[in-house]
């Protein structure tokens, strides 16, 4: 859906008084969902004040991102100093940049409004543990409290984990919005628990899910770890798997194993009935309708890890016949968890 309809749907919820306690709005690179999200929290804030002067002063606060009930995190560099490392210590920073945007905001324009350097800002977890303690206090002035991520694909491991734990259990009209520009790299736990809405129609072009080479490797590796307790070929065939990717050049190597995250989180989606979100389209005999039913919860980040953790030790020069040998075996052992 395009902006219009965006805001129409945000428009529907409100009036509907049926807001969801989590939304993702998938931005596709615009610099102005975060100016809509300000809109539809505003609304949602007013939804139950009447008092004109009471109205005024939340408009006026939000507009000057210094309203109580609202709340903003953002990536920030990472310093190793306890004071600094939480997003509170740069938020004057990060409002004025905003303000001063009039909250059509990029990556780029904070970067350059800040003291960044070459850190590759994140959301860490102290970050949310200090949102967590500001979310233990009841509300200032309104019924609801509106908490905005903004580029939240930027959130790490642990910060992700413990997010879910929170929105898992939110509190009494607590709304979570997460604005991202890619979404696939976001917890697959956290997606499953929001409603997804599309900021933009243009879609990405998943153009790293097309490659028949990787889908057959990735074809034979499943298939070899799933009949591996049934039959010792299959094991002979996870050691021949391993030796076929260990004589693949690096890069094509990494190419392979970010493919082979993508295609498992889109399984896990397509398991747990995201639909929408699915583009994976077999162009061999891989059944990826039947695999799917396979990635769950239970082992989504394990499987997910695997890969990850072979894109980093392949940079590291680490014998891609040795991580490959170790991803077999780990996805054995996970295939049959989930």
């Amino acid at each position: 859906m395009g902006p219009r309809n965006f805001s129409q749907e945000l428009e529907a919820m409100i009036h509907s008084k049926r807001i969801p306690n989590a939304l993702i709005f998938v931005a596709d690179g615009s610099e102005t969902v975060l100016k809509t999200s300000l809109e539809f929290a505003k609304k949602i804030l007013l939804s139950n004040e009447i008092d004109p002067v009471i109205q005024n002063k939340i408009i006026k606060d939000i507009n000057a991102l210094s309203y109580p009930d609202l709340h903003i995190v953002f990536p920030i560099p990472i310093s190793n100093n306890k004071k600094k490392d939480i997003y509170d210590f740069h938020y004057k920073d990060w409002s004025s940049m905003a303000i001063e945007y009039d909250f059509q905001v990029s990556m780029p324009k904070w970067k350059e409004s800040s003291d960044y350097g070459n850190k590759q800002p994140i959301i860490n977890i102290d970050s949310i543990r200090s949102l967590i303690k500001k979310l233990s206090i009841s509300p200032f002035y309104s019924n609801y409290r509106i908490i905005i991520f903004w580029m939240a694909e930027k959130m790490n491991e642990e910060a992700s984990n413990m997010l879910l734990k929170t929105i898992e259990e939110p509190g009494y009209k607590t709304v979570f919005i997460l604005l991202t520009n890619d979404m696939r790299r976001l917890l697959p736990t956290i997606i499953s628990r929001c409603q997804i809405i599309n900021y933009d129609q243009t879609k990405r072009n998943n153009s790293i899910l097309k490659n028949k080479e990787f889908e057959s490797l990735f074809r034979e590796l499943m298939r070899s770890a799933y009949q591996s307790n049934k039959n010792s070929k299959s094991l002979a065939e996870l050691v021949n798997w391993s030796r076929r990717i260990g004589k693949m050049d690096k890069q094509d190597a990494q190419d392979f194993f970010k493919y082979s995250i993508e295609v498992l989180r889109q399984a896990y989606l397509k398991n747990i009935e995201i639909n929408e979100l699915v583009s994976f389209t077999p162009s061999t005999e891989f059944n990826f309708a039947a695999f799917s039913k396979f990635i769950t919860e239970n082992n989504i980040e394990g499987l997910s890890s695997g890969f990850e953790n072979a894109i980093y030790e392949s940079s590291r020069n680490v014998k891609l016949s040795m991580i490959a040998t170790d991803i077999a075996f780990k996805t054995t052992k996970l295939i049959h968890g989930g």
